[in-house]
């Protein structure tokens, strides 16, 4: 597993520090000018005038200054990723726009509603893989929310049936999209681990599921990854981190033993793995991807989450209720 050398450092972000002052300074000169403007029309005078100006331009300083420290935390905190990055040997890009990603947010969120940057790329490494932040918003208007994961990718040898696997602690990637895995879907497995796990596979694939998750890779999934969504499409196992801070050693450490282990243990399982009702091929025939499984494995039947769906009709009429509620208490 590849680790950082003690003692290395992060890159320092570009300087910025001179536009910041311009841009501070310039903030503070238009605040002072309208500040003026604006409390003299509105007939203040004197030391009152003064007060009111001082106290709209510390304010908007106040701002100005948030603002800046936000920007410039952000600059550093993507110069130490890239840092990290660099010395583990992987590939690093702060934006990677559209780029369809897979799984079940793609599936689930449109392309408008959801964005990934700070892309690693370890894909060449000893443990391949990639990863990125992805942001989505669920739902619409006064009742949507907005989510942050860490999506990781790990190809698998070959494809598998389409297997998802929901922590039960909630707040994951798989537990807040708008549709979730119907009840026919949902496999429960021996032992604790269908109270740790809410299993789903297609329908007629459960004795292909056990073949996968068998109990040595159940137990590596209770030990190292309880608390995360995982699912497996086609010849890719996706991963939900939570929005962890990779320049930290500790989430840095969690972070690549948790990918060495489901590597190695979803790799051996799915290795030899073959689905018998997907369409014979000409033993001569070039094998291409896709061609490994049918086509009903590839999908978990779903159904619509609705009480976000109530959540955002139900919200705009909270303030109307209020007013009926008070209107009929004081009448």
């Amino acid at each position: 597993m590849p680790t950082l050398s003690v003692g290395a450092t992060a890159p320092r972000a570009e300087d910025g520090a001179r536009g910041a002052l311009i841009l501070v300074a310039a903030s503070l000169a238009t605040l002072g000018i309208a500040g003026a403007l604006a409390f003299y029309l509105l007939g203040l005078t004197g030391a009152i005038l003064a007060l009111a100006q001082v106290g709209a331009i510390l304010l908007g300083a106040a701002l100005v200054a948030s603002s800046t420290i936000t920007i410039r935390r952000h600059q550093r905190r993507r110069a130490a990723l890239a840092a990290v990055a660099a010395a583990l040997g992987w590939e690093y890009r702060a934006d990677i726009g559209d780029h369809v990603w897979g799984g079940s947010i793609d599936e689930q969120i449109d392309r408008g509603s959801r964005t990934a940057r700070d892309h690693l790329d370890g894909r060449r490494s000893e443990i391949p893989f990639d990863s990125v932040e992805r942001t989505f918003v669920v739902g619409d208007r006064e009742g949507a929310t907005v989510h942050t994961v860490r999506a990781v990718r790990i190809p698998l040898p070959s494809e598998a049936p389409r297997i998802t696997l929901r922590s039960r602690r909630g707040g994951g990637a798989l537990s807040v999209l708008p549709r979730r895995p119907t009840g026919r879907s949902r496999f429960r497995l021996e032992g604790d681990f269908s109270d740790v796990f809410d299993v789903s596979v297609p329908t007629g694939y459960e004795t292909d599921a056990l073949y996968v998750l068998t109990p040595d890779l159940m137990v590596i999934l209770l030990d190292a990854s309880a608390d995360l969504d995982l699912e497996i499409v086609d010849s890719t196992l996706h991963v939900y981190f939570p929005a962890v801070d990779l320049t930290d050693d500790a989430e840095l450490h969690r972070f690549l033993t948790v990918i060495a282990a489901l590597h190695g243990r979803f790799g051996r399982r799915t290795l030899l793995y073959r689905d018998e009702a997907a369409a014979p091929l000409d033993p001569e025939a070039y094998r291409r991807d896709g061609d490994a499984l049918a086509a009903r494995a590839r999908r978990v039947d779903t159904r619509v989450r609705w009480w976000p769906v109530l959540a955002a009709v139900a919200t705009p009429l909270v303030p109307m209720l209020i007013a009926v509620v008070w209107l009929l208490l004081a009448g």
